[in-house]
């Protein structure tokens, strides 16, 4: 199913009857505090991140692979790691015959929490229904849509995905829209997805209907952040060594780190004077004769650059890193690593560098 890589540790049965559960122990420490700590030891993949506001916990994605659809469920682990607190499925009709995904959690300071929900047959690759959604932190699996993916923006561009949603203020969430593509590499592999940045996106969740923006100057992006206030963002775009800070009012647009030959920049995140970026590694460009401009991308090295004197501190992880997010404080950094093996594994585990 597409945009099954997401984020935990143990693998934890959880029915569709029942939206949560919780392991028996209350440990909040890792099982092994050597740096950096590995968070999640679940045999499925445990991706995209993203901290509590108030830095204490991080939620996550885990997909369940004892149960019948290999569900994609969120789950809550402590801001210093150890045992998942939470863990909460999706209920949906008939959802014995289903696979069900919750993805890309953007948990806001009043208790809300954004995410993508969707749902397809078992074994399929590709979702019957997939959307934005609001819920709660506490009761994610009771929602609202928000906005059906796929959606074309203003504009006539198609996305077929969505990823790294973040809030941009109390009542706008910002989010990079996806070309995704199903293929075959060769007569003989196994089917793979494809994803590959198109645009920075915002909408506002208070709106009836909902009204998508795609920000100007945002073409092919391949990571978008809010900045410092509701008017700011950073963003990548594929097959550029920089990031840059645009001022929405404005449109004013700034390089705010040129990271040159070390390679291309993606999966940008922002808090306070820190920014988290993704840099070179198994990445590539194209302009494909059928796809168009598209970025294959198996991860990287992550960078932690201080904005204020251009500081660059590389963090040493046991493999490609994705999607690194900083806490609330800035003080710490949980990223996706995945193996470093030939295969490009897609079994990503969460692993934590410094203090919350």
């Amino acid at each position: 199913m597409v945009g099954r890589l997401l984020a935990l540790a143990a693998a934890l049965g959880c029915g569709h009857t029942e939206p949560f559960s919780a392991p028996p122990f209350d440990r909040d420490q890792p099982f092994d505090p050597t740096p950096p700590v590995r968070l999640t030891l679940n045999r499925g993949p445990d991706l995209q991140p993203a901290w509590l506001p108030d830095g204490s916990g991080i939620l996550y994605s885990t997909q369940l692979l004892d149960v019948r659809g290999n569900d994609v469920c969120l789950a809550r682990l402590p801001a210093t790691g150890g045992s998942q607190r939470q863990l909460s499925c999706a209920l949906t009709p008939n959802s014995i015959n289903l696979t069900d995904a919750l993805e890309s959690a953007a948990p806001a300071a009043d208790g809300r929490l954004a995410y993508i929900a969707a749902t397809s047959g078992i074994g399929a690759v590709v979702p019957d229904a997939q959307s934005i959604v609001l819920g709660s932190v506490s009761d994610p699996a009771t929602r609202q849509s928000l906005q059906s993916v796929p959606y074309t923006i203003p504009g006539g561009r198609l996305h077929q995905g969505v990823s790294q949603i973040r809030w941009l203020g109390p009542n706008r969430l910002v989010f990079l829209g996806e070309a995704v593509t199903v293929r075959k590499p060769c007569q003989f592999c196994p089917l793979d997805t494809l994803r590959s940045g198109l645009d920075a996106v915002w909408l506002n969740v208070d709106g009836t209907p909902v009204t998508l923006h795609a920000i100007a100057g945002t073409d092919y992006a391949s990571g978008v952040s809010p900045g410092a206030s509701e008017d700011e963002v950073y963003y990548t775009l594929n097959g550029d060594a920089r990031v840059y800070r645009k001022q929405l009012s404005t449109g004013d647009v700034t390089v705010a780190h040129d990271f040159g030959p070390a390679g291309f920049a993606r999966d940008v995140d922002v808090v306070g004077t820190r920014m988290a970026v993704v840099v070179g590694g198994r990445v590539a460009f194209t302009v494909d004769s059928s796809l168009g401009p598209t970025q294959w991308d198996s991860g990287g090295v992550t960078h932690v650059v201080n904005l204020q004197d251009g500081a660059d501190m590389i963090l040493a992880a046991p493999g490609l890193s994705r999607r690194p997010q900083l806490s609330p404080s800035g003080s710490a950094v949980v990223v996706e690593v995945y193996s470093l093996d030939t295969t490009g594994s897609a079994v990503g585990d969460l692993y934590s560098f410094g203090q919350p």
